[in-house]
C-alpha cells in the first residue's frame, strides 16, 4: 500500500502536466495599428519555439484582426508579425498559463518620414495595410448632399460602370457596412443608400470563404469586397433623406431613404414611386418569367446604349435589417417588392445569314408589360462556441408579369421581295415563385489546421405559363399553356488536414440531384365560339433528371506573401430524360470528366501582387434545349428542343495583376481571361424554301427560320482589360483610363454548313473626376467601342459598327444656397449601314435653392432632355444574324421637385 501511495504521490502529477501539455495552451490577441487603432486584416503571425522549431505555429489573423493560436505548449516563443505596409513586429513572450491573452498588439505602420508641415496639413488619401487598400473619405470632396457612390468615384481604382462596381478592374461582388453585410449583394443599392457625410473610410479587400474566415486557413475562394467604416459618432442615430416632384407630361416622382442605427442593429427603409424610368432596386426584380416567345428573342448579348428602353412607372420598397441576437447570433435579412409598368414601341432590322445568300427582316413592335416581385432574404449566423458554427440563408420570391405585344414583322430577299411576313398579337401572363436554402455547419478540431464541415442545399422554382397567339391575317388564336417546376438537392462533406505548418490537404464528396419538368399544352380556341381543340403538335410533357458525384482532392499551402492551391476532382453525371407525349421516348447517357484545378497569389514586392487560376467545370443544358416541342408562337421564327444534347466542358484560365502605390496615390491593374468550351451549345439554324407542312401538321411560311440546340466544339473567348488611376495634384482630380480587347469565336450551323462567327471588340475611356472642393465637382469621360464581325460562310455577312461616347457632370454651389447641376451624354453611332448612323445630346439641367439649418431642404427645377434629342438603341451579333433594336424613350420633361435631408444623431447637441 505505501508502495502504491507513493507511486500516486509521484507520479499523478507528472501524468497531470503531461496532460496539461498535451492539451495546450490557446494564444490570442487582436493587431491594431499603432497610428489609428484601425484593426489589421489577414496580417501573418508566427509563433517561433526557440527551443524546437518544430513545434512553431503559423495563422492569418481575421477580418476583426484577431489571431488565435490553439494547443500552444508552454515554452518560450518569439511572436513575429508582418504585413504589407507595416514595420515587422517580434517580441518574446513565455507561454504558461492555461489561456494566454495578449490584448492589443501595437503594429507600427511602414511609411516613409514626410516633411512636417506636409504631414499637418494633408490627409492620407490612399494606404495599403496588408492585403486591403484603405481610402480615407476626408481626402475626397464632394457636394454636401452626395452618396457614398459618389464618394467612392472618386477613389483611385474604383469604377462605376454598366450597373456594376469594380476595384482595380475586379468586380465588387458585396459592400459591408462596419464589417457586415449590408443589402446583400448588390453594391450599387448599398452605396446609393448610404451619404457620404457618414463615411470615415473604404476598404477594399478580397474577403476569403466563410469556411476561412471560421477555419482560419485560407482556401483561395474570395470575393473582392467593399467595407464601409462609418464614424464613430455616426453609429447611433437616424439619417436619410425624402423627397417629392411633379413636372409637365404629368410627370411624377417620390421617395424615401432612411436609417435607425443604433450600434449592432441597423434598419434601412427605401422606397420610391414615379413614371420617369428610375428603375426598380435590383436586376433580381426583373421577372425571368417574362417572354414565352420564339427564338427570335433568344441568345446573344446586347450593347445597350442612352436611356432606358420605353416608358416605365415604378412602385417599390425595401427594409434591411441586420442585429446581434446575443453574444452568439448575428441575424440579417431584407425584404423587397417592386411593381412596375413598361410601355415601349420598338423597331428592330436583321440581318439574317443563309450561307451563300443574306435575308432582312424588319419588325414594328408595341409591347405593354405589368410587373410585380416579392423578394424575402435572411441571412443567420449561429456561433455555438469558439469550434462550432451554424449558417442558415434561406431566399424566397414571387413573380407576376403580364404583357401584350402587337407584331408586325415582314422578311425580304437581297433583291427586296418579300419572303414572308406576319402580323399577330400576343398575350402572355406568367407566375413563378422560387425558394432556395442553405445551411452549413462546421467544426474546427484542437488541432490548427484541421476541420470538417457538411453544406446542404435546397431549391425549389416553379412557373405557369399562360399565353395566347393571334394571327392577325389569318384570324386563328393558338392558346399555351405551361406548366414547369425545378428542384434540385445537393449535400457536400468536407475535411482538412494541415500539413506543417503552412500547408493544407483536403477532400471532399459532393453530391446532387435536378429534376425538372415542364408540362406544355396547346389549344387551337375557335375566335367565334372560344371552343378549344387540343393540339397534339405543339403540345408536350417532358421530365429531365441530372444526377452528378463528385469526389475531390486538394493541396493548399499559405506562406508569407504567398498562396497557391491545386487539386482535381472527378465528376460522374447522369443525364435522364423522359417524354410523354406526343411520343413516348426515353434518353439516357452517363458523363464522366476530370476536372483540374489551379489558383495562386503571389506578392510582388511590397506593393503589387498577381493572382492566376485554372479551373475546368461542366454545364448542363436546360429544359427548354431539351424539350422536344416545336415553338411556333412567332411563325417566322420557330424553335425546337433536342433531347439528345450533351453537357459542355469548359476550360477557363485568368490572370490578374494589381499594383497600388500609395506614396503617390496610383493604382494599376490588368485582368486577362480565356475560355474555351468543348460540346458547346449553339444552334442549328436552316430556312424553310417554300410554304410547307413541317412535321405532321405545322404550318411554315417561305423564309421563316427553324432552329434547333446542337453541339458544336470551337467556342473559345478571350478578355483583357487595363486599368490606371492617378491623382494629378496641380488639378486637384483623378485621371482613370481603361483599355479593353475582347475576342470572342461563336460556332453555328446555317443551312447545314458549319458557321464560325468572330467577334472582335476593342474600348478605351478615359475619366478625370473633381476633388478640388465641396462646392465644385465634376465629372467628364470619353469612351470609344468598336466591333468587328467575321463569318466563315458568308464573307456579305462581315460587319463593323462603332459607339463613341462623351459624357460629363457638374455640380456647382453658390453663396446663398444656390445649387446648378448638369449632367451631359452625347453619343455617336456608326452602324451596320450608313443610313443606320445617328447621334445625339441627352442634356440635363436643374438649378436648386438649399435652406433650412444645415441646408437640409432643397427646392429644384430640373428639365429632362434640354434639346429634345435623346435616343436608344442596341446591337445583337450572333453566328446566324446582326441585329439593331431602336426603342422608344423618354422625352423632354420639366419638374419641381422638394428635398428633405435627416439628420440626427445622439452626439448631437439638438
Amino acid at each position: 500500500m505505501k508502495k502504491l501511495i507513493f507511486i500516486a504521490l509521484f507520479i499523478l502529477p507528472h501524468l497531470y502536466s503531461f496532460a496539461q501539455d498535451e492539451a495546450g495552451v490557446n494564444v490570442y490577441g487582436r493587431l491594431v495599428d499603432s497610428s489609428d487603432g484601425s484593426v489589421l486584416v489577414g496580417a501573418t503571425v508566427q509563433l517561433y519555439n526557440l527551443k524546437d522549431s518544430s513545434q512553431s505555429k503559423y495563422v492569418i489573423a481575421d477580418v476583426d484582426g484577431i489571431f488565435l493560436f490553439q494547443k500552444v505548449n508552454r515554452a518560450f516563443y518569439k511572436l513575429i508579425v508582418r504585413s504589407m505596409g507595416y514595420k515587422p513586429y517580434s517580441r518574446v513572450i513565455r507561454v504558461m498559463e492555461t489561456e494566454m491573452n495578449l490584448g492589443n498588439v501595437l503594429i507600427d505602420p511602414d511609411s516613409k518620414m514626410l516633411d512636417e508641415i506636409k504631414v499637418e496639413a494633408a490627409v492620407v488619401a490612399m494606404e495599403q495595410k496588408g492585403d486591403t487598400t484603405q481610402y480615407n473619405a476626408e481626402a475626397y470632396k464632394v457636394n454636401p448632399d452626395a452618396s457614398t457612390l459618389d464618394l467612392v468615384s472618386k477613389m483611385p481604382g474604383i469604377v462605376i460602370e454598366n450597373g456594376g462596381v469594380t476595384a482595380n478592374g475586379e468586380t465588387v461582388g458585396q459592400v459591408l457596412l462596419d464589417g457586415k453585410r449590408f443589402f446583400g449583394q448588390d453594391p450599387l443599392l448599398s452605396l446609393n443608400t448610404l451619404p457620404a457625410d457618414v463615411v470615415k473610410r473604404v476598404e477594399v479587400f478580397d474577403q476569403k470563404s466563410e469556411r476561412s474566415q471560421f477555419t482560419g486557413v485560407d482556401d483561395g475562394n474570395t470575393t473582392k469586397t467593399l467595407n464601409v467604416v462609418t464614424k464613430e459618432d455616426r453609429r447611433n442615430g437616424q439619417f436619410g433623406k425624402v423627397y417629392a416632384g411633379y413636372g409637365t407630361d404629368e410627370r411624377y416622382k417620390a421617395g424615401a431613404n432612411l436609417n435607425t442605427f443604433n450600434g449592432d442593429r441597423r434598419v434601412t427603409v427605401i422606397g420610391m414611386t414615379n413614371n420617369i424610368n428610375q428603375q426598380n432596386f435590383s436586376d433580381e426584380d426583373l421577372a425571368e418569367v417574362s417572354g414565352g416567345r420564339g427564338g427570335f428573342r433568344r441568345g446573344g448579348g446586347n450593347l445597350l446604349v442612352g436611356a432606358q428602353s420605353g416608358i416605365t412607372q415604378t412602385n417599390a420598397i425595401g427594409v434591411n435589417f441586420t442585429d446581434n441576437l446575443g453574444d452568439k447570433v448575428d441575424l440579417e435579412g431584407s425584404y423587397f417588392f417592386n411593381q412596375s409598368n413598361n410601355s415601349r414601341d420598338q423597331t428592330t432590322n436583321r440581318e439574317i445569314f443563309r450561307g451563300d445568300s443574306l435575308q432582312f427582316y424588319n419588325e414594328q413592335q408595341n409591347q405593354d408589360t405589368e410587373n410585380l416581385n416579392h423578394r424575402l432574404n435572411a441571412r443567420l449566423t449561429y456561433n455555438i462556441n469558439d469550434n462550432n458554427q451554424i449558417r442558415f440563408r434561406p431566399s424566397i420570391s414571387y413573380q407576376d408579369n403580364q404583357s401584350l405585344n402587337y407584331t408586325v414583322g415582314l422578311t425580304q430577299d437581297e433583291a427586296g421581295n418579300r419572303v414572308n411576313q406576319t402580323e399577330n398579337n400576343f398575350k402572355s401572363s406568367n407566375q413563378s415563385y422560387n425558394v432556395d436554402n442553405y445551411l452549413s455547419y462546421m467544426h474546427k478540431f484542437k488541432k490548427i489546421g484541421r476541420s470538417a464541415s457538411v453544406e446542404l442545399r435546397t431549391n425549389y422554382r416553379n412557373t405557369d405559363r399562360e399565353n395566347y397567339y393571334e394571327d392577325v391575317a389569318l384570324d386563328s388564336i393558338t392558346q399555351y399553356l405551361t406548366d414547369e417546376s425545378d428542384y434540385t438537392l445537393s449535400a457536400e462533406l468536407s475535411y482538412a488536414e494541415p500539413v506543417g505548418n503552412t500547408s493544407q490537404l483536403g477532400v471532399s464528396y459532393e453530391i446532387s440531384y435536378r429534376n425538372r419538368a415542364s408540362d406544355k399544352n396547346s389549344y387551337i380556341v375557335d375566335p367565334e365560339s372560344g371552343n378549344k381543340t387540343y393540339s397534339t403538335l405543339l403540345s408536350n410533357e417532358f421530365t429531365s433528371g441530372y444526377t452528378v458525384h463528385k469526389p475531390e482532392i486538394n493541396f493548399s499551402n499559405s506562406s508569407f506573401g504567398k498562396f497557391y492551391r491545386f487539386g482535381l476532382a472527378y465528376q460522374y453525371a447522369e443525364l435522364n430524360n423522359q417524354q410523354y407525349q406526343p411520343e413516348t421516348g426515353q434518353y439516357h447517357n452517363g458523363f464522366s470528366a476530370l476536372l483540374p484545378f489551379a489558383m495562386g497569389r503571389v506578392e510582388l514586392g511590397d506593393k503589387a501582387d498577381m493572382f492566376m487560376m485554372y479551373r475546368s467545370s461542366t454545364s448542363a443544358p436546360s429544359i427548354n434545349q431539351l424539350q422536344n416541342v416545336i415553338d411556333n408562337s412567332n411563325p417566322l421564327f420557330i424553335s425546337m428542343g433536342n433531347p439528345e444534347l450533351d453537357q459542355s466542358y469548359s476550360h477557363m484560365a485568368m490572370v490578374r495583376f494589381n499594383r497600388p502605390n500609395p506614396d503617390n496615390n496610383t493604382s494599376i491593374s490588368n485582368f486577362t481571361r480565356v475560355q474555351m468550351t468543348h460540346n458547346f451549345i449553339t444552334n442549328s439554324t436552316r430556312y424553310a424554301e417554300k410554304d410547307s407542312v413541317y412535321t405532321s401538321g405545322v404550318v411554315v411560311q417561305k423564309g421563316a427560320q427553324i432552329s434547333q440546340p446542337i453541339n458544336l466544339d470551337g467556342f473559345w473567348t478571350v478578355n483583357n482589360n487595363t486599368t490606371h488611376s492617378i491623382m494629378i495634384e496641380k488639378l486637384k482630380s483623378n485621371l482613370n483610363t481603361s483599355i479593353g480587347f475582347n475576342y470572342t469565336r461563336l460556332p453555328g450551323q446555317i443551312e447545314g454548313k458549319s458557321n464560325i462567327a468572330h467577334q472582335y471588340n476593342g474600348n478605351f475611356k478615359l475619366g478625370v473626376t473633381s476633388n478640388i472642393s465641396e462646392n465644385f465637382d465634376f465629372n467628364i469621360y470619353y469612351q470609344v467601342d468598336a466591333n468587328r464581325v467575321y463569318n466563315t460562310s458568308n464573307e456579305d455577312a462581315n460587319t463593323s459598327y462603332m459607339t463613341q461616347t462623351t459624357g460629363g457632370k457638374l455640380n456647382l454651389i453658390f453663396a446663398g444656397g444656390f445649387v446648378f447641376r448638369n449632367d451631359i451624354y452625347y453619343q455617336k453611332y456608326n452602324g451596320l449601314s450608313e443610313a443606320s448612323d445617328s447621334e445625339y445630346v441627352l442634356w440635363n439641367m436643374s438649378v436648386a435653392r438649399k435652406f433650412l439649418k444645415n441646408d437640409a431642404m432643397e427646392i429644384e427645377l430640373s428639365v429632362f432632355d434640354l434639346l429634345g434629342q435623346n435616343q436608344s438603341f442596341s446591337q445583337n451579333v450572333t453566328s446566324a444574324y446582326v441585329q439593331e433594336t431602336r426603342t422608344e424613350v423618354l422625352q423632354q420633361y420639366f419638374m419641381l421637385t422638394a428635398s428633405y435631408q435627416l439628420r440626427r444623431f445622439k452626439t448631437d447637441k439638438n
